[in-house]
């Protein structure tokens, strides 16, 4: 058996520590570990019980797992970003040679993921991205922003193609550690965009990168209302638009991918949100300020959504209309202003709204197929302009 020199990290926050614990202990316990940390982004008692737990699973298994606060490092609003650029600066300053980032909410993981992940860099990829099947009416950032803007910024690459671009679940090696800690787009991204922002740094740097398939998914907590994704749509979205103009990955750019397997049949019939908290939000918070930024937006996209201010109203937002909306708010949206963060999530709701009660409501399999027919459509959309 291999016996490897890599570091594990768990960027936490509020996550259930009995979990977090567990998942500092899993990874503690594979061979190719040789050290784990949890980042901390508070103080408080959910700390206090992770250290607690991070002191005992190192005694009883010999082996070095530490809490570590996150530093203020990036510009935005303080978030994941700052945990994930304060073990990235810190283990690239240790000349560590692997280093695995996992959420700490995973209710799944085990040692598979580490073997997958490790085995693709032992093949020589600079770095591993965990991709995973996923709930039809989940992932609706990256299905709605982040995987669309990649089709519309970078087509022909293999960006828009990537499973999962937000997920938090990756390994760098060396040279992909010490690019990103010294890159700033990645260093100034503490919020949620730094997902994003690492997504993009580390495809253009021609290490390799591989998608590593999870087959039974990943389990953690859904959601309630959609509220609870406002901050991560307007970071997220900001995160994309900064890349306009940027290059993308040459046609010589290595991607490799694990084949796809059958999808559990208990994440078919999840549903990733509760609809009826949600549909509120449609018409609720308007202000003047931005009724007048709506007013500028394409035609069906500003008449449908205006007319939502007597009548919730989505069916309008299709495949079509949201593409006319996210070039829209590629171009203009501002960040940290309050009237085009509330019209940008807005937007987005209406277009997840839309789709959840159309197309997800034909099944799992043929919802998939259609957000990945939206993708090459907008990807060959852009290819000809």
């Amino acid at each position: 058996m291999v016996v490897g020199v890599s570091l594990a990290v768990f960027p936490f926050k509020a996550e259930d520590p009995a979990l977090v614990i567990a998942n500092l202990r899993t990874a503690a316990s594979h061979p190719r570990i040789d050290e784990v940390w949890a980042v901390a982004s508070e103080d408080g008692p959910p700390t206090s019980r992770v250290e607690a737990g991070a002191a005992h699973t190192a005694s009883s298994l010999v082996k070095p797992v530490s809490v570590i606060p996150q530093e203020r490092i990036g510009d935005l609003r303080p978030g994941k970003g700052d945990a994930m650029n304060t073990a990235i600066r810190r283990a690239a300053e240790e000349g560590r040679e692997r280093v695995h980032f996992y959420d700490a909410d995973i209710t799944n993981f085990d040692a598979t993921w580490i073997d997958g992940a490790e085995e693709a860099a032992d093949r020589g990829f600079g770095v591993v991205r965990h991709r995973f099947p996923r709930a039809a009416t989940d992932a609706m950032i990256t299905w709605m922003i982040t995987r669309p803007g990649f089709a519309l910024l970078f087509p022909g690459t293999f960006l828009p193609r990537l499973n999962q671009p937000l997920g938090g679940e990756l390994l760098l090696t060396r040279v992909a550690l010490e690019s990103l800690a010294e890159s700033e787009l990645v260093r100034s991204r503490s919020d949620w965009g730094i997902d994003t922002a690492i997504t993009y740094a580390t495809s253009v740097l021609g290490v390799g990168l591989y998608e590593h398939h999870v087959a039974d998914g990943k389990r953690h907590t859904l959601y309630g209302s959609l509220d609870e994704l406002r901050p991560m749509v307007v970071e997220c979205l900001d995160a994309v638009a900064r890349l306009a103009g940027r290059q993308g990955p040459g046609p010589e750019a290595r991607h490799g991918s694990d084949p796809p397997a059958p999808v559990p049949a208990d994440l078919k019939g999840t549903v990733a949100y509760d609809l009826t908290s949600t549909l509120p939000l449609l018409a609720s918070g308007w202000s003047h300020e931005e009724a007048r930024l709506a007013a500028n937006l394409p035609g069906r996209a500003r008449e449908g959504l205006l007319a939502s201010l007597e009548r919730p109203e989505f069916s309008f937002m299709d495949a079509g209309t949201w593409l006319e909306v996210l070039r829209f708010l590629l171009d203009r949206f501002r960040l940290g202003d309050r009237a085009w963060e509330s019209l940008a999530f807005r937007l987005w709701l209406t277009r997840v709204l839309s789709y959840t009660t159309n197309q997800a409501q034909t099944g799992y399999d043929r919802a998939i197929d259609y957000l990945e027919a939206t993708i090459r459509d907008y990807e060959g959309l852009a290819e000809q302009s």
